[in-house]
């Protein structure tokens, strides 16, 4: 699994007539990293490899041996959404060393309803061939091309129990049971599946359930918000796992680019698409939102759907989270 290539300032001879991967690949060296646990090894052909000296004991915890399929995009339909706890602290890394952003750009589709469907992770554009990497270390348990409209995706678990998904992808550079750290390339963006223009689709999940990855990551800048951080049950979009198919039409960002058959713009059809967008209006964070209650629903399906918390909304409504709720109820959620 190659996961770089080291720059070199004049090729030699052989590196001009060939390919790098035609050349010789023997290993020259091992060198130390920040992480005690990991090391690079150098071959010859100026390529290289993480090496985990501990990766049998990394890669055979308790938390990669449980629900493991690596044939079927869901490991967790036999646990209910009622069993997963209201609220759970998670480590989220030791240290910085341990996160790296999967691709830095603009969120140009976020979490939550979207048309009828409900966009389970974030979209952001990208070029095609951009190397994507793994946010946490963790083991490969998906690595192929998913019909249901995700294209190439690999899923990661992560030791403290959170998968996190990266869709479109043009080419994997990973393969299922890989041991991986953080920052280790693992694929490079793409525009495969339901998709129209190259973009990454990104999901976090805890047992298949999805949960907006903003809450942990800044995007714009690749910063960690948080070294632990609180899950709670509220956060969840609780139908995530009826179905493997993508629920919306994926890739806001390549609806400036394409038309509807997927051809390229004009750049000016693009401009004026741009302008378009940049005059409807956008919700905030601090517009009031009201919701009214319908047969079937729950503070937590609610709260899911708005991607907030069972709390808050019983704060800016003066209820407790066991108050029963009336159909036709009006209740604010932001």
């Amino acid at each position: 699994m190659v996961c770089g290539v080291l720059t070199v300032s004049t090729p030699s001879a052989a590196q001009r007539k060939y390919n790098i991967e035609e050349l010789p690949r023997i290993p020259v060296d091992t060198v130390d990293t920040a992480d005690p646990r990991v090391k690079i090894i150098t071959y010859t052909n100026n390529t290289w490899d993480y090496y985990l000296p501990d990766y049998e004991s990394l890669a055979n915890q308790s938390v990669y041996q449980e629900h493991w399929t690596t044939n079927e995009v869901f490991a967790y339909r036999d646990v209910k959404f009622a069993d997963v706890p209201e609220s759970m602290e998670i480590e989220l890394v030791k240290s910085l060393d341990g996160y790296h952003p999967p691709v830095l750009g603009r969120v140009s589709s976020r979490y939550g309803p979207r048309g009828k469907g409900m966009h389970k992770g974030i979209d952001i554009g990208l070029p095609t061939g951009e190397p994507i990497y793994a946010t946490f270390e963790g083991k490969v348990r998906y690595a192929r091309y998913n019909s249901g409209g995700y294209g190439y995706l690999v899923i990661l678990r992560h030791p403290n129990g959170l998968e996190t998904y990266y869709g479109h992808l043009c080419k994997l550079n990973v393969k299922v049971n890989d041991y991986v750290v953080a920052g280790q390339v693992i694929g490079y963006g793409g525009n495969t599946g339901r998709s129209r223009g190259a973009h990454l689709h990104y999901e976090m999940r805890y047992a298949d359930l999805t949960f907006d990855p903003e809450r942990i990551i800044d995007f714009s800048t690749g910063d960690l918000k948080w070294q632990n951080f609180v899950l709670e049950r509220g956060y969840f979009n609780i139908s995530s796992k009826l179905t493997e198919a993508l629920e919306e039409e994926d890739g806001d960002l390549g609806d400036m680019f394409v038309d509807k058959e997927g051809n390229p713009l004009s750049s000016e059809e693009i401009v004026d698409n741009l302008s378009k967008a940049a005059a409807k209006p956008k919700t905030t964070v601090n517009d009031v939102i009201y919701y009214k209650v319908k047969s079937g629903d729950n503070l937590y399906k609610i709260a899911a759907k708005y991607g907030t918390t069972v709390g808050n909304i019983c704060k800016l409504n003066g209820i407790k989270s066991s108050t029963t709720l009336r159909i036709g109820q009006r209740l604010r959620v932001r």
